[in-house]
Order: structure tokens, then C-alpha cells, then sequence
């Protein structure tokens, strides 16, 4: 038995070097010289990411010839429990965690456009309910439901439930040479927000880089009076010149002008 190892954000592309993306699981699915119909091991710890790459992710798994045993050992939370659906037997290790939610986005732009990203959240969720499904014994309202509270579940929990299929114990041998991933429920939640934000476009982010606070310049106060002072100059009427004006002066000069008779 082959045994892989997947540790990271799902994406489409690499654009920070902790990513698992399809072309990168299909590269180790299939790697050269290999046997393609070997029974694989997969071990994962995964904090979520892109739900498409997740499905492209699912199908490769689905469409491998060989059994697909994965192991979730540390987290395997939001678009991450899509790709682990795929395995032919599904495990966790006791200390991992199993996180399920909605689909989010961060779309912008005019009425009709976030109507239309509403539309694709919705059938992204049915989509991954349809993964799930296949595997969960609860009711799809019910799966739902704990998708849209955002339910976290330690091993046992997602046993219970029927997300995965068993607990393994990392000292009994069944894993040959996976690390154990000791992941707590506030570093997990942390890595999961920290996918979001990274993933927000950069307008809508609230972090100080992203909305530098504006600077104020300070003026001088002999400048300010300066200022001021010829503004006051600009508002005062202009000064007359020295003189009579020519239309007053012939008038005055035609009272003092004897009339010739």
C-alpha cells in the first residue's frame, strides 16, 4: 500500500506554497513508474479552501482504480471533509477534529451580480450535501442544519453521525509513518479564518494595510493667519482711487460755466 500525505489549504492554483491543489493530488495519484492500480493511504490535515477544487479533488479520488483508505489526522474542516468523503474507508485519528458549514464568498458589485452569487451558494451547498449524502446517515435537512451553524465535531462525534467510518489509534501500527497532527479547536478555528481572509478581495478586508488611516498635515500657524489675512483682503471692497470721476466733474463744470446769451 502507497501512502500519501496532504497537509494544507485546498485552492485552485499556488499562490502561497501550502496548498493541495488538484494538479498536485493527481501528480501523486498517478507519479511516474507508479502503479496506478495500488491501494492508496492518504493522510490528511486540512483547514478547507476552494469547494471547486474540492470536486475536482473528490472525482480524481472516486475515479482512482485502487481501494482509497484516508485518515484525518489534525483537521479536516469545511471544503477539506469533501475531499475526505471520497475515500472507500474514512477515519480519524481520537484527537482530530471534522468541521462542516456553508459555503461562503465574497462577491461585490450591482444587484444583479449578488444575485447571482447567492444563486452559486446555493447550489454549491447542494452539491457538497449530495457528497455527503452518500456517506452520513442523517437526514440531508438535518445536515443542513449543522451546516449552517457551523458544526464542529471531535471523532467520535463524526462517527456517531456517520460522516466518517472509524477512529484509528496512530500507536497501533495502522499508520506506518504518519506524524500525528495535535490540533486544538481554537488553532483550527483560527486557520479557518485565516483561509477566509486571505482569500477576501483586498477592498473588503479590515485590516489596516488594507484601509490605511488617513494622515493629517499639519499647517504652520503663522501660515493659517497669513492665510486668512488675505482671504479677509480678497472679501474687502476695493478701495476708490484718488480723484472725481470725469461724468461728476463735467457736471460740476457746467453749474460754475456762464450761459452765453
Amino acid at each position: 500500500m502507497r501512502e500519501i500525505h496532504l497537509n494544507g489549504y485546498i485552492d485552485d492554483e499556488e499562490w502561497f506554497g501550502d496548498e493541495i491543489t488538484p494538479e498536485s493530488l493527481h501528480g501523486l495519484l498517478y507519479p511516474e513508474g507508479a502503479d496506478a492500480q495500488e491501494d492508496l493511504r492518504i493522510v490528511l490535515n486540512s483547514y478547507g479552501g476552494s469547494c471547486n477544487a474540492a470536486v475536482r479533488m473528490f472525482d480524481d479520488l472516486r475515479a482512482y482504480p485502487g481501494n482509497v483508505h484516508i485518515i484525518v489526522s489534525g483537521t479536516a474542516a469545511s471544503a477539506a471533509t469533501v475531499l475526505a468523503t471520497a475515500a472507500d474507508r474514512l477515519e480519524m485519528t481520537q484527537g482530530s477534529l471534522w468541521m462542516i458549514h456553508d459555503p461562503s464568498v465574497a462577491a461585490w458589485g450591482n444587484e444583479r451580480d449578488l444575485e447571482e452569487a447567492i444563486r452559486l451558494l446555493r447550489a454549491c451547498k447542494e452539491s457538497i450535501l449530495n457528497v455527503y449524502g452518500r456517506r452520513c446517515r442523517k437526514p440531508r435537512d438535518e445536515i443542513s442544519a449543522m451546516m449552517r451553524d457551523t458544526t464542529w465535531m471531535d471523532a467520535g462525534a463524526a462517527l456517531r453521525d456517520g460522516f466518517i467510518d472509524g477512529i484509528v489509534d496512530m500507536g497501533s501500527g495502522a499508520v506506518n509513518t504518519a506524524p500525528c497532527h495535535e490540533t486544538s479547536l481554537a488553532e483550527a478555528k483560527a486557520k479557518v479564518a485565516a483561509w477566509l481572509e486571505r482569500t477576501r478581495p483586498l477592498q473588503m478586508r479590515k485590516s489596516p494595510e488594507a484601509q490605511p488611516a488617513a494622515t493629517v498635515k499639519e499647517t504652520p500657524i503663522a501660515e493659517i493667519q497669513q492665510v486668512a489675512g488675505q482671504e479677509q483682503a480678497d472679501k474687502a471692497p476695493a478701495a476708490h482711487a484718488p480723484g472725481v470721476p470725469a461724468a461728476q466733474l463735467r457736471r460740476r463744470l457746467e453749474l460754475i460755466t456762464p450761459t452765453q446769451r
